[in-house]
């Protein structure tokens, strides 16, 4: 979509509070995991939602090996920082200090290779791996004075889980297990961390990629990766389609929503599973291979990456129910270029493999790696507050220090 922009100042004053043409700053960063080892390209977040690049990036924490980082976690108390290894074979502690650098390693820890995900609990006092390979769930004590972890044995808990998310209460975790179709719930114990199975897993689709967690921890949002091709529920062929009507009964993939109760365990959402729309430009492109989401922090929209068609799928999320209800928009052509105000919204020119997303603090951007060997791009859309509607902003996408850092995970702090 075209839009007017305005001049760029020739000089970029106040660089530590004012960004490049007079955009002030949130005081926030975005730490972008590069996973050839080079460590993490450290971003500004500006008012506007724009990045620009902070004054300690690069943050150079390479880890043994040349493995590069990812899934960093820090503590919600600010102090220190988590990440596991590109291959998952051990969690890395640093401090964090006022700035936002990494400043000191505390310790390396050796977990199970294969180690897929991590989270710290809202209190700052427990961390939990996820193993997949072993079917375990570790957990760890923090010294709130230091940010040391002690280790407990691995606990077996019969799921090969890819993926953690928390609670904001603290009160419960969650594992996606995609290999078994399933999300598994477990009751937190704040005193001592230990984790308990809350009931049974909660089936979710063949093929589930990702679980989306909303920021109030009220609802809970699997995907189903197995709608790479398109999915048929008659003979027809979707390809051949020319009404977008017809293609949404048809070709479009799904995606399950939960209800979450305080004890861990998950409701099927009414009206569950819910469909990703086709878009409405001719030949009706529909959503492929949905990979990655979130919620914005206001628990009013949400977000989902569709890879193998690189756009985005909008949903206004009921303050009631927690249903998801697809953006509407129009068609329109402007300067003889037609353009879509309806979800799903194309990621941007030269967006080809979105893998991983996430939501400024502000809920006025989304941040949007393009996993493409050697693409090394964030795309950067701002976010209507009033309809959920996508747009590029200026620029379109931000590149890590290096040609070939990869980068795989955002975290914002």
């Amino acid at each position: 979509m075209k839009r007017l922009i305005g001049y760029m100042a020739a000089l970029c004053l106040l660089a530590i509070t004012v960004g490049c043409g007079g955009v002030t700053s949130t005081g926030t960063l975005a730490y972008i995991s590069n996973s050839n080892g080079t460590g993490f390209t450290v971003y500004t977040v500006n008012t506007d939602g724009t990045l620009t690049t902070s004054d300690i990036s690069p943050q150079s924490t390479p880890t043994t090996g040349g493995d590069g980082p990812r899934v960093l976690q820090f503590s919600p108390n600010g102090k220190w920082a988590y990440y596991l290894d590109n291959l998952g074979n051990n969690v890395y502690a640093y401090t964090r200090a006022g700035n936002g650098e990494l400043s000191t390693q505390i310790a390396i820890y050796p977990v199970i290779h294969g180690a897929s995900s991590l989270v710290v609990s809202p209190n700052s006092l427990f961390l939990y791996v996820a193993l997949p390979t072993t079917q375990q769930l570790q957990y760890f004590s923090i010294d709130p004075a230091t940010g040391i972890l002690t280790g407990s044995s691995p606990m077996n808990i019969g799921y090969a889980i890819t993926q953690l998310a928390m609670a904001p209460s603290g009160g419960a975790l969650f594992g996606l297990a995609p290999s078994q179709a399933a999300v598994v719930g477990f009751t937190l114990n704040t005193s001592s961390g230990v984790p308990t199975q809350a009931g049974s897993p909660a089936s979710v689709g063949a093929h589930p990629s990702y679980m989306i967690l909303s920021a109030n921890g009220s609802y809970m949002y699997v995907l189903d990766s197995q709608f790479t091709t398109p999915y048929r529920t008659t003979s027809q062929n979707c390809a051949a389609l020319t009404s977008a009507s017809t293609l949404n009964s048809t070709c479009s993939p799904t995606f399950y929503g939960f209800n979450v109760q305080s004890n861990g365990t998950l409701l099927i959402m009414n009206g569950s599973p819910f469909q990703e729309n086709a878009s409405l430009i001719a030949p009706y492109y529909y959503p492929q291979g949905p990979i990655a989401g979130a919620t914005s922090n206001d628990n009013r929209f949400l977000f989902v990456a569709n890879q193998q068609s690189h756009n985005i799928s909008v949903y206004k999320i009921s303050t009631t129910s927690g249903e998801p209800i697809e953006v509407l928009g129009s068609l329109t052509t402007v300067n003889g270029i037609q353009v879509n105000s309806a979800s799903p919204f194309d990621c941007g020119t030269g967006c080809q493999t979105p893998a991983f997303l996430t939501v400024a603090n502000a809920n006025n951007a989304l941040y949007l790696i393009d996993a493409t060997t050697g693409a090394n791009k964030i795309f950067q859309l701002g976010i209507n507050q009033n309809t959920g509607a996508l747009r590029s902003l200026n620029p379109a996408y931000v590149s890590p220090e290096s040609s070939t850092s990869n980068p795989t995970w955002i975290t914002i702090r």
